[in-house]
């Protein structure tokens, strides 16, 4: 599975539905849409980067653009700790989506300052990023292939399944792009 397969713990303080049946078969689904500033200003650190990576690539591929700029991000975030303090019975995203009509949300791509496109991270490059990298790319794609699919659901069964199938092609395709890699093999 390598480090590529996300481990996201954190999200079982968010967990929608469990089926009843045996845990190697359980589902479990996370209506990210109904993640309330509470329940984000709980979160640590490692969760809410996880979190606000998924989202960040839910809302990039709503807005319709592949890139990031990190020094928007980081204000992005600070900017919803600060709303979310005084919201907190607001769903986190019905609050992005509000924001994401603002100009200042996205950053200016003539000057960002630290800029990345997603669609030329390589697979060569995912694979030999630190897990923590890797962690919030890997976050962030399924946010936005699932905005793509307009689902605010996460199914971290396929998520796992779908990790393990990009790392496997990954290695054996490392000049392929990342985007290109999920968009060929991911369910």
């Amino acid at each position: 599975m390598g480090k590529l397969v996300v481990t996201l713990v954190f999200l079982q303080t968010m967990l929608l539905a469990i089926a009843p049946s045996s845990p190697a078969r359980a589902q479990v689904l996370i209506n990210m849409s109904r993640v309330t500033c509470a329940d984000y200003l709980a979160m640590n650190d490692e969760q809410s980067n996880v979190f606000g990576a998924w989202v960040g690539g839910y809302f990039n591929q709503k807005t319709g653009y592949t890139w990031i700029d990190l020094v928007a991000q980081q204000r992005n975030v600070a900017n919803l700790r600060s709303w979310c303090a005084t919201n907190r019975g607001e769903f986190v995203m019905t609050g992005l989506a509000r924001a994401a009509s603002t100009p200042g949300f996205r950053g200016d791509p003539n000057r960002a300052v630290v800029k990345v496109e997603m669609t030329e991270i390589t697979c060569r490059e995912f694979i030999n990023y630190s897990f923590d990298k890797s962690e919030a790319i890997g976050a962030w794609m399924s946010g936005y292939w699932n905005a793509a699919r307009n689902r605010e659901i996460l199914d971290l069964n396929r998520y796992k399944a779908n990790a393990k199938r990009v790392s496997q092609y990954c290695k054996a395709h490392p000049k392929q792009t990342l985007m290109a890699t999920i968009q060929r093999v991911a369910q």
